[in-house]
């Protein structure tokens, strides 16, 4: 009998790992990305590659500094235009390949411009999830580590503001830094989630985290435990043209509440809190020799194909329009002399004239992140005014 469970039991090891040997061989992972971390409430784990499944299947490579892309080198390579693109998930887009990812595409279009910052190193340094606090404290350390000498806040409508508060906040993404309003008007950095259940138990379990990193097979069961899929399947990337089939829109947007004036406190607060981030960040980036501008990204729901749609959408928030939260950081923008560019117009423009969606993938097209055609007419935009800039400079 020993020797029965003996050989059951190495013909068991075995199998295991000429299973593992085979998913090796084949490049299947979907390794855990995130890690808590202390100083942001979570990071991307370093030099870590893989499968992400995030509304889309897609390989991410994360660098030695944690971000997606190479490995940079730390300084400037000379004579090049060092650009880093700071953001959330519609920054470091992780639901594309690398080269639609939005920093990729904004290079891609640089590389063509006359005006001093033609082939231009633009560095992703987009986090899922990030609000405008956590972006604020990696913002300084971007400009301290890798000196850019252009730091480029693409701030999202569709969140961002919400983030600034912790009971707007995502569940399961509160556990980070915040800044709150002093009675003198003055931001003050809170950083007790470090001292929260929730963080205290990400950081106790973070091991399980690594051991599932370390064994493809372990990341095999943990698709098996989430319900998602043992094999990648990238969705079409090709363009989501509108059929016309239903003009009515079933989806609203996460807060209703952004595109009216605010009715409470809280969203007061929120908005406050925002446009004093907005002049923090600028004022940090100058003082320390470099450039701070923003790009305005739209909510979803404000770049859906034909008036009529958006119209429609409105009239379900019983609005007269949806561009209040977009004219208002904008507006904050230009009262404190921060060099921005709206994506509304550029992404409405596109999509009424071709017929697109920009966001989402079928079947659920017109939310969540953009996709490849999104990512191509804003990275496009972006570069365009970038050039601009650096001509009109330069004359």
């Amino acid at each position: 009998m020993a020797k029965n469970i003996l050989v059951s039991v190495v013909s068991l090891f075995f199998s295991l790992f000429m299973l593992e040997i085979g998913l090796r061989i084949l490049g299947w992972t979907f390794p855990v990305f995130a890690r808590p971390d202390p100083e942001l409430g979570w990071s991307f784990r370093p030099t870590m590659s893989g499968w992400s499944s995030h509304e889309n299947d897609s390989h991410l490579s994360i660098n030695r500094f944690g971000f997606r892309g190479g490995d940079w080198s730390k300084e400037p390579v000379p004579g090049r235009f060092r650009v880093a693109v700071i953001g959330d998930s519609m920054v470091d887009s992780s639901n594309l390949p690398d080269e639609y990812a939005l920093p990729n595409v904004v290079e891609k279009y640089l590389a063509s411009c006359p005006a001093g910052i033609g082939h231009a190193e633009v560095l992703n340094l987009g986090v899922s999830g990030y609000g405008p606090a956590q972006e604020y404290l990696l913002l300084q350390h971007a400009v301290e580590y890798f000196h850019p000498h252009l730091s480029l806040l693409v701030f999202f409508i569709g969140n961002d503001v919400a983030d600034n508060i912790r009971s707007l906040s995502v569940e399961g993404q509160q556990a980070r830094p915040y800044f709150v309003a002093l009675p003198s008007g003055r931001l003050q950095l809170d950083t007790s989630f470090r001292e929260s259940d929730g963080f205290r138990r990400a950081l106790s379990s973070d091991w399980l985290a690594r051991l599932v990193n370390s064994s493809y097979l372990f990341q095999a069961v943990k698709q098996v435990r989430l319900g998602k899929s043992m094999m990648p399947r990238p969705k079409s990337l090709q363009v989501a043209y509108d059929q016309g089939q239903n003009e009515d829109i079933r989806l609203g947007p996460q807060y209703p509440q952004l595109f009216s004036p605010p009715a409470d406190d809280v969203w007061s607060s929120a908005w406050s809190i925002s446009e004093k981030l907005l002049v923090k960040m600028r004022d940090w980036t100058v003082s320390r020799g470099s450039e701070f501008a923003l790009v305005i990204l739209p909510a979803p729901i404000q770049s859906l194909p034909t008036q009529k749609r958006r119209h429609a959408a409105a009239q379900k928030l019983k609005l007269a329009d949806m561009d209040y939260p977009v004219e208002r950081i904008a507006g904050a923008a230009a009262l404190n002399a921060i060099p921005f560019l709206s994506l509304l117009g550029p992404l409405r423009e596109f999509a009424d004239s071709q017929g697109v969606f920009l966001y989402g993938f079928p079947p659920q097209l017109g939310e969540g992140h953009l996709n490849a055609t999104g990512t191509e007419v804003s990275g496009r935009a972006i570069a365009s005014w970038l050039c601009e800039r650096a001509a009109h400079k330069g004359s």
